[in-house]
Parts: structure tokens; C-alpha cells; sequence
């Protein structure tokens, strides 16, 4: 998180240009992508571009299926949040009690911050492809629009934005 904090901080370009930030930090492609888990979803407009962008792509969007865990402030985005800028976070989801979530705890059991979490993981090609294309057109979404992405009136990160 220090080089988002750094950048959030000093960004390269004015602040006031960035629109937004769609955070793709370890996304796991070690699964089909049915479900797409969008943390901040409810939080800004973008929560809805992301649902709708999805659906042409035939992936159901959820929220953080462990909102007790904070995720949404404990990753990159975070940074962006707290300069006011809408944030999203993008991960494969998985049904409870779906063979995909029990892919994903194995993985979090036996390879996450272990040796065993290198270059050489059990990554399914078609589904990481798939999950750049969608958020390729997210992104392409939000830039076309012709109005910026905006806090939630009763989101509790609204209280950042100075815009």
C-alpha cells in the first residue's frame, strides 16, 4: 500500500482528473468466472457500472462476502478513497459452498505468503483473460461517460470527497 499512499499523495497528474480507481490487486484467477466480487459496491455509482458492464459478459456481480474482514480499507484503493477519488476493488467470487470457494481457501491455506506462492501458480488462462476483458470495459465504461463517478449519498466514504 505505500506506493498507492505515495502516488495518491503526489500523483503524477492533478488530482482533481482522476475520476476514479478500479483496483485489480490479486485477483486469482484459479477458477471459472462466474461471479465477480466488487468490494465498495454499494459505497458508488461505479458499483452499478460494474454490475451492468458484467452482465453483457454473462458474470454476476456480488459485495464482500466478508464485509467483517474490512477489506475495502485494507488494499490499494484505500489510498484513493481517502483523497475523495470513488474506488472499487474486482476479484473472482464464488458461491457459498460452491467448489470455486473451496478452490480459493486452498489456495489461501497452502499457497498465499507461503513458498509455494510463486510464479509457477495453478492460474486458469481463459478465466484471467475473460476477467481483463471485463475490466477492460469497465474501464472504457466509466471514461466514456459523461458524467464522473460519485460517492453514494449514504456512503460512509462519501465523507472524503472534497469535489
Amino acid at each position: 500500500m505505500l506506493g498507492s499512499k505515495y502516488f495518491a499523495a503526489a500523483p503524477t497528474v492533478g488530482l482533481a482528473s482522476i475520476i476514479a480507481d478500479l483496483n485489480l490487486d490479486m485477483y486469482q484467477p484459479l477458477h471459472s468466472l462466474k461471479v465477480l466480487t466488487v468490494y465498495g459496491l454499494a459505497e458508488s455509482t461505479l458499483g452499478a457500472d460494474a454490475t451492468r458492464v458484467a452482465r453483457k459478459f454473462g458474470v454476476r456481480t456480488q459485495p464482500d462476502p466478508q464485509p467483517e474482514r474490512n477489506s475495502f480499507v485494507r488494499s490499494d484503493q484505500y489510498s484513493f478513497i481517502r483523497a475523495g477519488i470513488p474506488s472499487l476493488a474486482l476479484k473472482f467470487g464464488f458461491d457459498k459452498g460452491s467448489a470455486e470457494e473451496r478452490i480459493q481457501a486452498e489456495w489461501l491455506k497452502h499457497r498465499y505468503h507461503a513458498p509455494s506462492d510463486d510464479a509457477a501458480q495453478p492460474v486458469n488462462l481463459p478465466a484471467a483473460a475473460a476477467f481483463n476483458r471485463l475490466a477492460a470495459a469497465l474501464v472504457a465504461d466509466v471514461a466514456n461517460q459523461a458524467q464522473r463517478p460519485r460517492w453514494n449519498a449514504d456512503s460512509f466514504f462519501r465523507r472524503f470527497a472534497s469535489r
